[in-house]
């Protein structure tokens, strides 16, 4: 179980410095003090999406390297591809949680850090997004 949770922590880490650096870029094209624009705010949108889809990356990898290492698995009929572990990262981190793929064992650990991971994400997200969208120049 320190193992998961230790793995779990690890992937936190990595998908929040990854974030906050993409939300800074996202800032950068898309400043929030400025009177938003179609195309800025697209693009500033555009790396927070590309920002969600990676960390449900890192958390698929996370998950794929913790079934190599024993700490449990997903269970479905047949998990057999890297998408299924990147499908099962990406409900969960988007904390919508389907249902179709189960974790078990310690897995549930990590699948639990992801969720409150994506939570997290997308607090900041929506942050970004009402700054943006609610500042106007004068």
């Amino acid at each position: 179980m320190i193992a998961a949770l230790l793995l779990g922590f690890v992937l936190f880490a990595i998908s929040l410095y990854f974030h906050m650096w993409m939300l800074r870029g996202a800032k950068a094209l898309s400043p929030p003090g400025k009177e938003p624009r179609h195309l800025r705010v697209l693009a500033g949108s555009s790396l927070v999406l590309a920002s969600h889809l990676v960390i449900a990356g890192i958390f698929a990898g996370g998950m794929y390297v913790a079934s190599l290492w024993g700490l449990g698995a997903l269970e479905q009929d047949v998990i057999d591809s890297w998408m299924d572990y990147y499908y099962f990262a990406l409900i969960t981190v988007s904390t919508v949680g389907l249902g179709d793929i189960l974790p078990a064992g310690h897995m549930r650990a990590i699948s639990g850090i992801a969720a409150l991971t994506g939570f997290l994400m997308i607090s900041c997200t929506a942050q970004y997004l009402y700054q943006t969208m609610s500042k106007q120049e004068n």
